[in-house]
């Protein structure tokens, strides 16, 4: 028997963002010295942009140890060597602002004696923009404000450890606490998760979000080579010469220079040459997009995926008559929006009520949480 979801599973700890305020409000109260950020990276720079709302702000530096950045400015801020963080910034307040190299830095500042401020785990994994992070400042009342939501997608999923991978999700959410992501991480290839998604040698495949062609890469491997078709769809696809040269050999991969909506139209679309590129009214270019039943008129679909920096609730809408006809296989991103991981599997058990749905992880940071619905005729 599941058990009952309740505000009781949730963590009371402190959000990671509110923490380091508090911190370094607190520290510059008592005594005004400089902060130093170890890490001039796109982390670093996040951490910036929390710090600069502190009123009592007055002096900050970045240290790096990569000697092309030092003398550099980023953002208002020099950036110093480690020699000279060394010499002559060793009373002031350090915080480690990198997650690839973290465990060398702190190692780097113990041998010299010096000690952090503070221990974060807030990586900059899903965006820089800390406007993201303000999304789930006050998580927990979302979820308190939204129980029966919350409570009827908890029932829904199929294993306990999707019940976990939920749980724990939600946890990160309030607390932007990497430790409750980090032991979730899946070891199968993401959106083909073994045990959960069976592949056969017909499979029509729709990949949303084609970006360099990771996805269509590992489905291919994933096939050996033998599936029917593949429709990649990715605006400005024709940017990304690598991704064409993979599939060159490949009669039946269909690389569509278009993004997913719920039907088609032109949006402004904001181009950051990465992963995180989106869909913006405030955007620096004009997308076509389309919808995923304009684009099949009716013809079979056996698998969707789709990563697509939040819009995967509109394009599953414009996906909806082939998912009810159809029934594919569906691999959906859930974590880019606050409300992703109750919307997007209410919306699916709403017009498919008999999919069986699981949640895996796939990152040690707060990206890649993905939603699988699979037929409840499918067996792996």
């Amino acid at each position: 028997m599941v058990k009952e979801f309740s505000l009781d599973l949730l963590s009371n700890e402190k959000n990671q963002v509110t923490l380091l305020l508090d911190v370094c409000g607190e520290a510059l109260k008592k005594e005004s010295k400089p902060i130093v950020l170890f890490g001039a990276g796109g982390i670093g720079q996040f951490y910036l942009s929390i710090l600069k709302r502190l009123d009592n702000l007055r002096e900050i530096y970045f240290c790096d140890n990569n000697s092309n950045k030092w003398g550099q400015v980023i953002d208002g801020v020099p950036v110093i060597s480690f020699n000279e963080l060394n010499k002559k910034y060793r009373e002031c307040y350090i915080i480690v602002t990198s997650l690839a190299f973290y465990h060398d830095l702190r190692m780097q500042l113990e041998e010299k004696g010096l000690k952090p401020l503070l221990d974060l785990s807030i990586h900059s994994v899903i965006t820089d923009d800390i406007h993201f992070y303000d999304a789930f400042q006050n998580y927990k009342k979302f979820i308190s404000d939204h129980l029966t939501e919350f409570s009827t997608v908890y029932r829904r999923l199929e294993d306990e450890f999707s019940r976990r991978v939920y749980i724990d999700r939600l946890n990160y959410c309030i607390t932007l606490n990497t430790k409750y992501l980090a032991p979730l991480k899946s070891v199968s290839s993401q959106y083909f998760e073994r045990g959960i998604v069976s592949i056969s040698d017909n499979e029509i495949f729709i990949d949303g979000g084609g970006y360099t062609g990771d996805t269509v890469d590992e489905f291919i491997k994933q096939t050996d080579g033998k599936f029917s078709t593949i429709y990649s769809f990715e605006p400005e696809i024709s940017k990304h010469m690598e991704f064409q040269k993979k599939v060159k050999g490949y009669k039946n991969v269909h690389l569509i220079d278009k993004g997913l909506w719920s039907n088609s139209t032109v949006l402004k679309f904001n181009a950051l040459g990465s992963g995180s590129s989106n869909v913006d009214k405030n955007g620096d270019i004009l997308i076509n997009v389309t919808s995923i039943d304009e684009f099949l008129q009716e013809s079979p679909v056996t698998f969707i995926k789709m990563d697509i920096e939040g819009v995967e609730l509109e394009a599953l809408k414009g996906a909806e008559q082939s998912i009810k006809k159809y029934r594919p296989k569906l691999a959906i991103c859930v974590y880019h929006k606050p409300e992703d991981i109750i919307e997007i599997p209410l919306y699916l058990n709403e017009i498919v009520p008999t999919y069986k749905f699981y949640l895996r992880h796939y990152n040690y940071g707060g990206s890649e949480t993905v939603l699988y619905a699979i037929p409840s005729e499918v067996t792996c």
